[in-house]
Protein backbone atom coordinates (compact mmCIF):
# COMPACT_ATOMS: atom_id res chain seq x y z
CA UNK A 1 0.00 0.00 0.00
CA UNK A 2 1.79 3.38 -1.13
CA UNK A 3 2.35 5.84 1.54
CA UNK A 4 -0.04 8.95 2.39
CA UNK A 5 0.92 12.39 3.12
CA UNK A 6 -2.22 14.58 4.22
CA UNK A 7 -2.58 18.26 4.47
CA UNK A 8 -5.04 20.74 6.13
CA UNK A 9 -5.11 24.56 6.06
CA UNK A 10 -3.97 26.92 8.60
CA UNK A 11 -6.29 27.34 11.72
CA UNK A 12 -9.84 25.11 11.25
CA UNK A 13 -8.16 22.78 9.07
CA UNK A 14 -5.20 22.28 11.49
CA UNK A 15 -7.81 21.86 14.69
CA UNK A 16 -10.14 19.21 12.40
CA UNK A 17 -6.80 17.14 11.40
CA UNK A 18 -5.35 17.25 14.98
CA UNK A 19 -8.43 17.09 16.66
CA UNK A 20 -10.85 14.94 14.70
CA UNK A 21 -8.56 12.67 12.18
CA UNK A 22 -9.87 14.55 9.13
CA UNK A 23 -7.48 16.01 6.51
CA UNK A 24 -8.27 18.67 3.69
CA UNK A 25 -5.66 17.17 1.18
CA UNK A 26 -3.81 13.55 0.53
CA UNK A 27 -0.52 12.75 -1.39
CA UNK A 28 0.41 9.30 -2.62
CA UNK A 29 3.23 9.38 -4.37
CA UNK A 30 3.03 11.87 -7.49
CA UNK A 31 -0.55 12.02 -7.06
CA UNK A 32 -2.68 14.92 -5.19
CA UNK A 33 -6.47 13.91 -3.77
CA UNK A 34 -8.14 17.35 -2.79
CA UNK A 35 -11.34 17.15 -1.20
CA UNK A 36 -14.22 17.86 -4.33
CA UNK A 37 -17.48 16.47 -4.83
CA UNK A 38 -17.85 14.35 -7.51
CA UNK A 39 -13.49 13.71 -7.55
CA UNK A 40 -13.86 10.18 -6.71
CA UNK A 41 -12.18 6.79 -8.08
CA UNK A 42 -14.26 3.98 -6.85
CA UNK A 43 -17.16 4.51 -5.03
CA UNK A 44 -18.92 1.47 -2.93
CA UNK A 45 -22.80 2.63 -0.90
CA UNK A 46 -22.73 1.47 2.82
CA UNK A 47 -25.77 1.54 5.05
CA UNK A 48 -25.86 0.40 8.77
CA UNK A 49 -28.30 -2.32 8.16
CA UNK A 50 -27.14 -5.74 9.63
CA UNK A 51 -26.63 -7.79 6.30
CA UNK A 52 -27.72 -11.20 7.91
CA UNK A 53 -31.24 -9.93 9.45
CA UNK A 54 -31.86 -6.47 7.24
CA UNK A 55 -32.38 -4.89 10.47
CA UNK A 56 -31.56 -1.33 11.65
CA UNK A 57 -30.51 -0.04 14.62
CA UNK A 58 -33.08 1.77 15.99
CA UNK A 59 -30.07 4.42 17.48
CA UNK A 60 -28.28 6.49 15.57
CA UNK A 61 -25.16 5.43 16.90
CA UNK A 62 -25.50 1.57 16.81
CA UNK A 63 -26.61 2.39 13.13
CA UNK A 64 -23.49 4.70 12.45
CA UNK A 65 -21.77 1.62 14.26
CA UNK A 66 -22.83 -0.53 12.12
CA UNK A 67 -22.23 0.81 8.80
CA UNK A 68 -18.51 1.03 10.10
CA UNK A 69 -18.46 -2.70 10.51
CA UNK A 70 -19.87 -3.14 7.00
CA UNK A 71 -17.16 -0.87 5.68
CA UNK A 72 -14.45 -3.22 7.32
CA UNK A 73 -16.39 -6.63 5.91
CA UNK A 74 -16.73 -5.63 2.79
CA UNK A 75 -12.99 -3.75 1.97
CA UNK A 76 -11.44 -3.44 5.32
CA UNK A 77 -10.63 0.25 6.63
CA UNK A 78 -6.84 -0.04 5.57
CA UNK A 79 -8.66 0.08 1.60
CA UNK A 80 -10.46 3.35 2.06
CA UNK A 81 -7.48 5.52 2.28
CA UNK A 82 -9.10 8.60 0.36
CA UNK A 83 -12.52 10.15 1.62
CA UNK A 84 -15.86 8.93 3.74
CA UNK A 85 -18.72 10.83 3.22
CA UNK A 86 -21.90 10.22 5.05
CA UNK A 87 -25.52 10.88 4.58
CA UNK A 88 -27.94 11.23 7.24
CA UNK A 89 -31.23 11.83 7.49
CA UNK A 90 -32.83 14.27 10.04
CA UNK A 91 -28.88 15.52 10.43
CA UNK A 92 -30.48 18.84 12.06
CA UNK A 93 -31.50 16.87 14.91
CA UNK A 94 -29.24 14.31 15.29
CA UNK A 95 -25.73 16.14 14.32
CA UNK A 96 -24.02 16.50 17.48
CA UNK A 97 -24.75 12.93 18.25
CA UNK A 98 -24.17 11.85 14.58
CA UNK A 99 -20.74 13.89 14.60
CA UNK A 100 -19.37 12.54 18.18
CA UNK A 101 -20.23 8.69 16.61
CA UNK A 102 -18.71 9.43 13.27
CA UNK A 103 -15.55 10.79 15.00
CA UNK A 104 -14.87 8.42 17.51
CA UNK A 105 -15.88 5.22 14.66
CA UNK A 106 -13.06 7.19 12.52
CA UNK A 107 -10.78 6.57 15.31
CA UNK A 108 -11.43 3.37 15.93
CA UNK A 109 -11.42 1.94 12.53
CA UNK A 110 -8.56 4.17 11.08
CA UNK A 111 -5.83 4.58 13.44
CA UNK A 112 -2.98 4.49 11.05
CA UNK A 113 -4.24 6.88 8.48
CA UNK A 114 -6.78 10.02 7.78
CA UNK A 115 -9.70 10.49 5.70
CA UNK A 116 -11.13 12.99 4.00
CA UNK A 117 -14.34 13.50 5.70
CA UNK A 118 -18.15 15.23 4.85
CA UNK A 119 -21.35 15.19 6.52
CA UNK A 120 -24.43 15.67 4.70
CA UNK A 121 -27.87 16.03 5.72
CA UNK A 122 -31.31 16.93 6.09
CA UNK A 123 -32.83 20.01 6.29
CA UNK A 124 -33.04 23.08 4.15
CA UNK A 125 -32.63 20.83 0.96
CA UNK A 126 -30.49 18.20 1.99
CA UNK A 127 -31.49 14.52 2.41
CA UNK A 128 -35.05 13.88 3.12
CA UNK A 129 -34.61 9.93 2.82
CA UNK A 130 -32.78 6.67 1.79
CA UNK A 131 -33.72 3.87 0.01
CA UNK A 132 -34.99 2.01 3.06
CA UNK A 133 -37.43 3.61 5.46
CA UNK A 134 -35.70 2.79 8.65
CA UNK A 135 -32.44 4.13 7.29
CA UNK A 136 -31.05 6.83 8.51
CA UNK A 137 -27.35 6.89 7.79
CA UNK A 138 -25.54 5.56 4.21
CA UNK A 139 -21.94 5.89 3.58
CA UNK A 140 -20.40 6.48 0.37
CA UNK A 141 -16.47 5.22 0.68
CA UNK A 142 -13.23 5.47 -1.55
CA UNK A 143 -11.49 2.48 -1.82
Amino acid sequence: MASFQYYSLLGFGEYCRENLGFSGSCVIEDWLVIYRPKQVLHIRIISGMRPLTRETSPGIEEEIAQAFSNVNNLTGWNYVAIQLRAYFVDLPYIGEQARESMVRDIGKWCPHHQLLFTMFGGGGGGVENLPFPKHRVEFEVDV
